[in-house]
């Protein structure tokens, strides 16, 4: 839907926020800090990995702001979806082949979401991230309980989200929007 909008010259306030959070997100889920041994492979499913935690984390923020909070979310979702679209249509995949890849990708992304968003809401939220990270994450390209390298990051992504989380609980819808704010340093293993 964003795309449609865009093109036909009907941007509104979300979806110019969208673009903006959307393209800081992407440019901090391809810092290397995130990618190498015992962290992210850096390949497309890494890059989606982090990118989705950064979402998660904005898109849990965001239920804050009721239907304010909610449309800009949904817009934000559909620049990540439409932005998906783009990649995959790069490939000279058909429109059947890009529906086709495209809806596995969206689920994974909703269940991601949620579980993270779950996990940011518990009391013990720490725990809880690192229970997902262990379930939802290949590391190094090894599930995290059978890599020492990878059980130590789990424990660190964990705290970099819940950092995040936090830092973002304190900002504004506005600063939200207008994506003042910042990262936090994710700590070296």
């Amino acid at each position: 839907m964003g795309f449609l909008n865009r093109l036909f010259g009907r941007d509104g306030a979300a979806e110019k926020d969208a673009r903006r959070i959307y393209a800081k997100l992407m440019a901090q889920s391809r810092d290397p800090q995130f990618y190498g041994d015992g962290r992210f492979v850096d390949n497309y499913d890494g890059r989606i990995d982090v990118l989705t935690l950064h979402i998660a984390a904005i898109l849990s923020n965001l239920n804050r702001y009721g239907e304010n909070g909610e449309r800009l979310g949904q817009a934000l979702f559909d620049e990540m979806k439409d932005d998906f679209e783009i990649a995959l249509r790069e490939e000279a995949l058909s429109d059947a082949s890009v529906k086709k890849r495209i809806q596995p990708m969206i689920s994974l992304f909703y269940d991601r979401v949620k579980k993270y968003a779950e996990a940011l809401n518990q009391d013990a939220p720490k725990e809880a991230l690192a229970a997902v990270f262990a379930e939802t994450l290949s590391v190094g390209g090894t599930a995290p309980e059978f890599k020492p390298s990878a059980t130590a990051f789990v424990d660190t992504i964990s705290s970099y989200l819940l950092d995040f989380d936090m830092a973002l609980s304190e900002a504004s819808l506005g600063e939200i929007a207008l994506t003042e704010f910042s990262f936090p340093v994710l700590p070296a293993n």
